[in-house]
């Protein structure tokens, strides 16, 4: 009898620690926090003096800054939240994109993560994210919405509380179980607040700022300025096209298309994108159609016939006058053709090269055996030109980006 009553007395004490309030008491009667306690939060309130600064921030409203985030938030929150229903996360936590990039689907932070998520590479592979030279879909705010609630869901299974969960979404697990280490093991976010990097702790703090004026803002008399991109379509394209191109053909603003099509890194849409496809305004898909020629246009005649004069050489049909006079040592096609190798810079992209040496992407991806049209700075290209003229290309290793640039302008 007398075991069971401490344990009872155990298990009461127990559950005080669980149910304590990390905040600091002389927080307790702040206006902020007790406001913040009253919303229906599905994340333990944290707050301390940083937290209470930050509000003042958003309420000070400087430039309509704070408007101006809470619409950008509000269009993305509408659009793709729906994804943390499905993974059974809390929609708050949506709310995190506005801290991390300032719901800025381009955003790139120093340490080379990106997205309105600001999710890492690793994080990327992990999750069936692209990311090479052309496309970024930590930039896709869908799929990168999809992305960050099952990365959420993950986290939460290790942590089994959505305020650890939300501070190691940006910190990542190693920074986080170091944290807990250091806080002796201690499972009170409090102390563990202490143990993170300051960089990870203004994440928390700045989202406990924002949640609170996400539910308080009218009060404070901040009107949300509405933001919104044009309603889209999707096409294909038939060969590698910039959206300055684009935009210029369609009388769109290259700013608009960037926005709607913020994954692509460059600016430049690759036929291997297709399956996903280029976002255009919903009233200017007929227009993208019926001038597809203007923007693709077919290749000079001569192109056509050495293209097939090259097609006779690869294989066992010769041309009629070779069929004719079996005896011709005139030299073919091929035979005026030399390969020589261009070694990829920083900067350099797949269209550049192709400009540069008066030829097309899908010929260097032939003539290396690439079947998509990511390349690296230090690869090996090779490279076909014409004989004549090999010593003339050959320089082209030998220029600087600027030149390069100015040399595919000409050409």
């Amino acid at each position: 009898m007398k075991f069971k009553h401490i344990l009872v007395i155990f298990l009461f004490f127990n559950t005080l620690v669980l149910l304590a309030n990390p905040v600091d008491s002389n927080f307790l009667k702040d206006p902020f926090y007790i406001k913040l306690t009253k919303t229906n939060s599905q994340v333990p309130i944290f707050f301390n003096e940083q937290v209470r600064r930050q509000i003042g921030v958003y309420m000070r409203n400087t430039n309509n800054s704070t408007s101006l985030l809470i619409g950008k938030t509000q269009y993305f929150y509408n659009l793709y939240s729906s994804k943390f229903t499905e993974a059974g996360v809390p929609l708050q936590l949506f709310l995190i994109s506005a801290v991390t990039s300032e719901s800025n689907p381009t955003f790139i932070h120093t340490d080379g993560a990106s997205g309105q998520w600001a999710l890492s590479y690793a994080i990327a592979k992990k999750y069936n994210l692209t990311t090479n030279s052309y496309v970024d879909e930590r930039r896709n705010p869908e799929k990168s919405s999809k992305s960050a609630s099952q990365y959420f869901k993950d986290l939460n299974l290790i942590y089994m509380d959505w305020l650890k969960t939300l501070a190691a979404f940006r910190s990542g697990p190693i920074n986080m179980n170091m944290a807990i280490h250091r806080a002796n093991k201690s499972l009170d976010y409090n102390k563990i607040h202490q143990q993170l990097p300051s960089e990870y702790q203004s994440i928390t703090e700045n989202y406990m700022a924002f949640w609170y004026i996400w539910n308080y803002y009218t009060e404070h008399k901040i009107l949300p300025i509405k933001y919104k991109l044009p309603d889209t379509d999707t096409v294909q394209v038939q060969k590698e096209i910039s959206l300055s191109s684009i935009a210029f053909q369609l009388n769109i603003l290259e700013e608009t298309l960037k926005q709607s099509n913020s994954e692509l890194r460059i600016g430049i849409m690759p036929t291997s994108y297709n399956t996903t496809g280029l976002k255009l305004p919903k009233e200017k898909i007929s227009e993208y159609h019926s001038k597809l020629l203007i923007l693709f246009p077919p290749p000079p005649i001569d192109t056509i016939v050495k293209d097939s004069l090259l097609l006779f050489n690869n294989t066992a049909i010769k041309p009629p006058k070779e069929i004719e006079n079996e005896d011709d040592d005139r030299p073919t096609v091929s035979n005026t053709k030399v390969t020589i190798i261009y070694t990829v810079k920083k900067g350099d992209g797949m269209l550049l090269i192709a400009d540069l040496f008066d030829c097309r992407v899908s010929d260097i991806r032939k003539w290396n055996g690439m079947k998509k049209d990511a390349i690296y700075s230090g690869q090996k290209l090779k490279i076909q030109v014409p004989k004549k003229k090999q010593a003339e290309y050959k320089k082209i290793n030998k220029l600087t980006a600027p030149q390069k640039k100015k040399l595919a302008k000409r050409s």
